[in-house]
């Protein structure tokens, strides 16, 4: 009986060395920087009129914060008007690649005052640093840049851009948020949203977190019809817009 006793007297101090060990090495592993969303996903239903998410976590340490979110990637096309016989008319334009459609910076304090030239502009941190490539290689860089300029102009006026960084507010030394905001007119697709922890000028910590804005309901179902069979769907188009067409006209007859 006295043996028994020992063997799960052995067994059981066995098993609380292996949990403290346990314990301590996800201590000892545990990250300077936790990020997490209020929703992973953003849902577009019938009447979506924007999305407001609250981002928070909390950091290990002393350190600033920054936060980057970029939308779906996508290849626009910027057009240059000019006034031709009385007309304004579409008469020069130029393609960018791999451009994020939404762009959003969030700081707690200045960020030129956070990282170097050199940091912004590998981590393209900041509007100033963000890279805008044209799609023709031989593109006139004078040109190049006012056109990127145009580009960055309209997506801060469709608020899919933030024309300066937003704030993050401190809790207390450790835990940190901001609101996220996502215009009606969002882009389908997966957003990277990059937390950064900085300490002296220097990134010590990042972390990614991905968000995903779907549709939902009539919306999702007429997205996928539209871009599944989209033949079918421009014939159902004009099919609808001659009845619209009609019953006005007949509308407008009996009056």
């Amino acid at each position: 009986m006295a043996r028994r006793i020992s063997v799960r007297r052995i067994m059981k101090w066995t098993a609380c060395l292996l949990l403290l060990g346990i314990v301590g090495s996800s201590v000892a592993q545990s990250k300077d920087l936790v990020v997490d969303l209020s929703s992973p996903i953003v849902r577009i239903t019938t009447g979506f009129a924007g999305a407001d998410l609250l981002l928070f976590g909390a950091k290990q340490g002393e350190g600033d914060i920054i936060v980057v979110v970029r939308g779906p990637w996508e290849t626009q096309t910027v057009r240059r008007k000019d006034r031709v016989l009385g007309v304004w008319v579409n008469t020069e334009q130029m393609v960018f690649e791999d451009v994020p459609s939404y762009y959003w910076v969030a700081s707690n304090k200045p960020i030129e005052d956070l990282l170097s030239f050199e940091d912004r502009d590998i981590n393209q941190i900041g509007l100033a640093d963000l890279t805008l490539t044209p799609a023709d290689e031989n593109a006139d860089p004078t040109k190049a840049i006012a056109y990127r300029d145009a580009l960055i102009r309209n997506k801060i006026v469709s608020r899919l851009y933030s024309e300066a960084p937003e704030q993050i507010l401190f809790v207390d030394d450790v835990l940190f948020r901001t609101h996220v905001n996502f215009p009606a007119n969002v882009s389908v697709g997966t957003f990277g949203i990059e937390t950064y922890l900085v300490r002296d000028q220097e990134i010590v910590a990042t972390t990614t977190t991905l968000l995903n804005v779907r549709k939902f309901g009539i919306e999702a179902e007429v997205f996928n019809f539209a871009h599944k069979q989209s033949f079918l769907y421009g014939i159902v188009a004009v099919i609808i817009a001659c009845a619209a067409g009609w019953l006005a006209n007949a509308a407008f007859r009996r009056r």
